[in-house]
C-alpha cells in the first residue's frame, strides 16, 4: 500500500509539472515549489522505514548506474532541445564531439548555458568570410563604400528594443518548454516500475527527488529569471507606449480639428470679408456717384449765384453719407462751389473802377460799384475819338453771368484774366488764395460757359498754371480736374 501511495505522489508531481509548463504561470510554479518539498520528505520517510541495511549499498550502486544512465539521456534530450532552439532563433545546430557530448548536467552545464545565455544573438549569427580565391587583379572591382547608417526617430527605436525584448522572452519560453518536456519524459518512466518492493518504492523516490531538484533548478536559473523580468518589463512599456500613442492620437485628432476650424473659421472670416469689401466697394461707387450727381443737379442754382443753397443742399448729402469716401466726395463738391464763390467774392472786393476795353484797347465801359447783389457799369461812347462817360446800368450778378447777353461773356473773361491770372500784383493777395481763385474761374468756365466756343482749351491753362505756380493746391486741382494733366510744381511761396 505504501508503494501505491508513493506512486501517487509522484504522479500528482507529473500532473502538476504538465500543467505548470509555461515559464510564466507564476502562481502554479510557486505552488508546485511547496508541494514538492512535502512530496520529497513523504518519499524518503517511506523508503527509510522500508530500506534493508544489508541491501541498501548494492541497490543505492544499481539506483546510481541508473542514475548515470538518466543523465546522459537528460543530456542527449538538452542536445536536442538545443538544436531546436538554435533552429528556431535562426542558428546552425552544432554536432556533439565524443565526450563532450556525454556530459552530465551539473555545474558544467549550467555555466555553459549561461555563458550561451549571456552571448549577444549577433556573435552566434556572425560567420567569417572565405578568402577570396586567386590573385588580385587590377580589373577587380573596389569594394563598395558603406553607407552611412540612418538615424532612427526615437520611436522606432523604443518600439525596435521592445521587440528585442518580446523575442528574447519568446525564446526564454521555448526553451523552458523544453526542459519541461525531458521533466515529462522523466516522468514517464515511472510506467516502468510496476514491482511492489523495496527498490522500488526507493526509485520511485529517487525519480520524484530527481524530477522536483531539476525543476527546482530550471526555476531558479538566471536566463529564466531575466526572461520574466523582461516580460514585466515589456508588459509595462507596451502598456505605457500604447498609452502613450493613443495620447498623441488624440492630441493629433485634436490638433488637426482644431486646425481645420480655425482654416475653416478663417476662411468664413475671408469670406465675409472680402463680401464686407465688396458690398463697401459698391456702396463706396454709388455714393461717389451720388455726390456727382447732386452736383450737376445744382447747375441751375450755380448760374443763379446761390451759393448758399448749393452749399446746404451738398452739406445735408455729405451728413447723409455712410463712407468715408462717399463723405470726401461731397467735400471735393463743397469745395467747387467754396472755389467759384470765392472768385465771385474776388470780384466784388477788386473790380471798382475796373476798365472794359475792346481788342483796340478802347475803353467800353467801367465798373462804377460792386457789392453782393450787383454791379454799376457806366458804358462809354467817343466823341471826336475821346470816350466820354454814357449812362450807367446796375446789372445782378446772375445776369452778370448768365449767356443772354454776349458782351458780359466777354467782360467776365477780362475780369477772369485781368484780376485773376494777371492779378497778383494788382490786387495784392497770396499764392494760396491766388491759386484757389484760378480754380474757382476754370470751374466757373467748365460748368457755367462749358458750351462756349475756346473755353475747353482755356481751362487747362488755368489748372496747370496754378499748380506750377503753387504746388499745394495740386491735391484739388487732381480732384477738381481729373482728367487734366498737371505739371511739376514750383511751390512758389506765399
Amino acid at each position: 500500500m505504501r508503494v501505491y501511495k508513493i506512486i501517487a505522489v509522484v504522479c500528482a508531481i507529473c500532473a502538476f509539472l504538465a500543467l505548470g509548463t509555461s515559464a510564466f504561470a507564476k502562481d502554479d510554479a510557486e505552488k508546485g515549489a511547496k508541494k514538492a518539498p512535502a512530496a520529497e520528505k513523504a518519499a524518503k520517510k517511506g523508503a527509510g522505514k522500508k530500506a534493508d541495511a544489508k541491501k541498501g549499498a548494492a541497490k543505492k550502486a544499481e539506483a546510481k548506474k541508473e542514475a548515470d544512465d538518466e543523465d546522459d539521456k537528460d543530456a542527449e534530450a538538452e542536445k536536442a532541445q538545443e538544436e531546436a532552439e538554435a533552429k528556431v532563433e535562426g542558428k546552425d545546430a552544432k554536432k556533439p564531439k565524443g565526450e563532450d557530448a556525454k556530459k552530465p548536467e551539473g555545474e558544467a552545464a549550467q555555466k555553459s548555458e549561461k555563458k550561451e545565455e549571456e552571448k549577444p544573438a549577433a556573435e552566434d549569427e556572425k560567420k567569417e568570410e572565405p578568402p577570396a580565391e586567386g590573385p588580385a587583379t587590377e580589373d577587380a572591382k573596389p569594394a563598395e563604400e558603406v553607407k552611412p547608417s540612418i538615424a532612427l526617430p526615437p520611436a522606432v527605436k523604443k518600439f525596435d528594443k521592445l521587440w528585442e525584448d518580446a523575442c528574447q522572452y519568446r525564446a526564454a519560453d521555448i526553451r523552458f518548454h523544453g526542459r519541461m518536456r525531458k521533466l515529462l519524459e522523466m516522468a514517464k518512466t515511472v510506467d516502468a516500475f510496476t514491482a511492489q518492493d523495496n527498490e522500488t518504492t526507493e526509485n520511485l523516490a529517487k525519480l520524484a527527488n530527481d524530477l522536483v531538484e531539476e525543476y527546482n533548478r530550471i526555476k531558479g536559473e538566471k536566463w529564466l529569471m531575466d526572461a520574466r523580468m523582461k516580460v514585466r518589463g515589456v508588459e509595462a512599456r507596451a502598456r505605457t507606449y500604447r498609452e502613450d500613442a493613443v495620447k498623441k492620437i488624440n492630441i493629433a485628432v485634436e490638433r488637426r480639428a482644431r486646425e481645420e476650424a480655425e482654416k475653416r473659421a478663417a476662411e468664413e472670416k475671408a469670406a465675409a470679408a472680402a463680401a464686407a469689401a465688396e458690398k463697401l466697394k459698391e456702396q463706396i461707387a454709388d455714393e461717389q456717384a451720388k455726390a456727382q450727381e447732386e452736383f450737376d443737379g445744382l447747375v441751375r442754382d450755380l448760374k443763379r449765384i446761390d451759393w448758399d443753397r448749393c452749399t446746404r443742399q451738398l452739406t445735408r448729402l455729405k451728413d447723409g453719407m455712410k463712407t468715408r469716401e462717399g463723405k470726401d466726395a461731397v467735400e471735393v463738391q463743397l469745395q467747387k462751389v467754396k472755389f467759384m464763390q470765392g472768385m465771385q467774392k474776388h470780384f466784388i472786393k477788386h473790380a471798382n473802377k475796373f476798365v472794359f476795353k475792346d481788342r483796340r484797347s478802347q475803353v467800353l465801359a467801367i465798373v462804377m460799384k460792386t457789392d453782393d447783389k450787383s454791379l454799376t457799369i457806366q458804358k462809354a461812347r467817343y466823341e471826336k475819338g475821346k470816350p466820354v462817360p454814357d449812362k450807367e446800368t446796375r446789372v445782378e450778378w446772375d445776369r452778370f453771368y448768365g449767356l443772354k447777353e454776349k458782351v458780359y461773356l466777354n467782360y467776365m473773361n477780362q475780369f477772369i484774366n485781368e484780376l485773376v491770372m494777371k492779378g497778383r500784383e494788382r490786387t495784392k493777395i497770396g499764392p494760396k488764395e491766388w491759386s484757389e481763385h484760378m480754380l474757382g474761374a476754370a470751374l466757373t468756365l467748365h460748368y457755367l460757359y462749358g458750351e462756349e466756343k475756346g473755353v475747353d482749351k482755356f481751362i487747362p491753362v488755368l489748372v496747370q498754371k496754378a499748380v506750377k505756380e503753387f504746388g499745394p493746391c495740386r491735391k484739388w486741382a487732381a480732384k477738381c480736374f481729373p482728367d487734366v494733366e498737371l505739371p511739376d510744381a514750383e511751390d512758389a511761396v506765399e
